[in-house]
């Protein structure tokens, strides 16, 4: 009898274990195993949504996606990992030493990613379980050299690290979908009504402001220019003066360097922000005739010594501006209202970021804003003591060329959902900075630096052109160097009717010093290709 209660409890405790197991099993541990039954009989297959594509104004493509492959491999599942590792070193080309390290980890790792399909099948034909791939998508550059200051790039995972790609990384970016496949026993895969999919959406396409032809035109003459100088790098773009559109912008440096240095970099404008001074005589009263004594080229204030490149003797306001005299802006200086010139450098849009769709901008500073002493005021008149980046440099032209109204700069024309239009820009007046007037008398002021002063290398015969060059020194250690410089030209043309603006920097040229040697002439050659590229003709007024 108590063999038969002992035999009972063991059988008791055999089922309580064994039906609590199932238990287990069937409802506490039921998704899990579900989970490792899908994995031996359904395979998920990601399908990237395609990255939009980027058009320039006219519809030429800059930056589309194109359908690849990646390859994988898992070591754990290979029968041969010997043959495995000889056989992934022919295909790739890669070592087959790295191969047998990677392998021998026993871990998951990619082989190749963004190939094509003849190659995805070499692959295959290992007939090896451990190798898989996955469907994917490799952006493809139209011209990368030429357009990456404005379209940047993206990473191996289509997420965008700079420029373009990087600002506009939602929208361009597409959601991904998924397909399940039903596994046979021996590794095949096939469709089966009865599992889920889902459909990928493209991301959205960015149609921009930039002409294709302006880009190529700019690109061209900047890398022409950089070798020839021997600098440091050389940028530039182009707007149009009326409605404030980028039409091109190029950055090249010897160092290859991808920053947008138009975007991100300050530095000390020089002689270009002498328009400031300019528009501010001209406000209050001053005559573009009045005369103007440069002391011999020097003057001091406060004990320090200003000083024109050489000695212009006696000059009209306008004479200073095309001769590009320090000293006149000196002798202007004492007759300004500090806290007004602050305000008109604000006007301008110095000291604050434009707003361009391009990332890392920066917005310049003013070193001293408050309680400048004369010889600060002084320098300032000529572009010491304050930075900014080319384009706000260029805007402040962009607002004489356009009558007096300063414009918001933009890159994007419209972004499209396939045939449907999701935005379109529109030109944005900023303020009206100088009044009509006082604008065009500037715009011919400018237009004496082309003919007779500083700018006359980048003259063009039978057209008038605005403009203003600009050499400043770089500070080096604390100190204004001597040697090391920026040279800078603005220019715009036709002067009465503006349709082209071009902002041009040499930075650290070695084989010139001046922006009336270094720049100008490459100025000339760009607005001559745009005038034949463009069909424009205009004679001198």
């Amino acid at each position: 009898m108590k063999k038969i209660k002992i035999y009972n409890l063991c059988l008791f405790l055999l089922s309580f274990v064994f039906f609590t197991y199932i238990f287990f099993i069937q409802c506490l541990k039921n998704k899990h195993y579900q989970d490792i039954a899908r994995r031996e009989h359904q395979k998920k297959v990601i399908l990237y949504g395609s990255r939009g594509n980027i058009f320039d104004r006219n519809g030429i493509s800059l930056a589309i996606s194109e359908p690849c492959f990646s390859i994988f491999c898992t070591p754990v599942y290979s029968p041969n990992k010997e043959r495995l590792a000889k056989r992934i070193a022919e295909i790739s080309g890669r070592s087959l030493s790295e191969i047998k390290t990677l392998i021998s980890r026993n871990r998951f790792f990619w082989i190749e990613r963004k190939i094509n399909l003849k190659k995805r099948d070499e692959y295959l034909n290992l007939n090896d379980p451990s190798i898989g791939y996955t469907h994917d998508l490799n952006r493809i550059y139209n011209m990368p050299e030429v357009f990456s200051s404005i379209i940047g790039k993206c990473s191996v995972d289509n997420r965008g690290l700079e420029g373009l790609e990087l600002f506009f990384d939602e929208i361009l970016t597409g959601k991904s979908g998924f397909i399940v496949y039903q596994k046979e026993p021996d590794g095949d895969i096939f469709p089966y009504y009865r599992y889920p999919e889902r459909e990928p959406i493209s991301g959205h396409d960015l149609y921009l402001t930039v002409d294709f032809q302006l880009q190529t035109i700019l690109y061209s003459n900047l890398k022409e220019c950089l070798e020839n100088e021997d600098a440091r790098c050389t940028a530039g773009l182009i707007l149009n003066p009326k409605t404030g559109e980028l039409l091109a912008l190029v950055n090249i440096s010897k160092s290859n360097n991808a920053r947008n240095l138009i975007i991100c970099d300050e530095f000390e404008p020089g002689s270009t922000f002498k328009l400031l001074g300019l528009v501010y005589a001209l406000q209050n009263g001053i005559k573009d005739s009045e005369k103007f004594n440069t002391y011999g080229g020097k003057i001091k204030i406060d004990g320090h010594t200003i000083n024109d490149n050489k000695d212009f003797g006696i000059l009209t306001l306008r004479g200073a501006i095309a001769h590009s005299s320090n000293v006149v802006m000196a002798e202007l200086s004492k007759r300004f209202d500090k806290e007004n010139f602050l305000l008109l450098i604000r006007d301008f849009g110095f000291t604050q970021p434009t707003g361009i769709e391009l990332p890392g901008e920066s917005k310049g500073r003013l070193m001293k804003q408050k309680n400048l002493n004369n010889i600060e005021f002084a320098t300032l008149l000529f572009g010491q003591g304050i930075t900014c980046n080319l384009l706000q440099l260029a805007l402040a032209y962009q607002a004489i060329a356009n009558g007096g109204i300063l414009q918001k700069p933009y890159v994007i024309k419209k972004i499209m959902d396939g045939n449907r239009i999701l935005y379109e820009a529109k030109p944005l007046k900023i303020r009206q900075v100088v009044d009509e007037g006082t604008a065009h008398m500037v715009t011919s002021i400018l237009c004496s630096v082309i003919e007779e002063g500083s700018g006359i290398e980048a003259k063009i015969d039978g057209m008038r052109i605005a403009g203003k060059t600009g050499t400043a020194q770089k500070v080096v250690n604390g100190k204004y160097s001597n040697s090391a410089v920026i040279t800078t030209f603005i220019g715009y043309f036709p002067a009465e009717e503006p349709e082209y603006l071009v902002a041009l920097l040499v930075d650290e040229p070695k084989k010139g010093m001046w922006a009336g040697t270094v720049i100008a002439p490459v100025f000339k050659k760009i607005a001559q290709s745009i005038c034949q590229a463009t069909n424009l003709q205009y004679a001198t007024k």
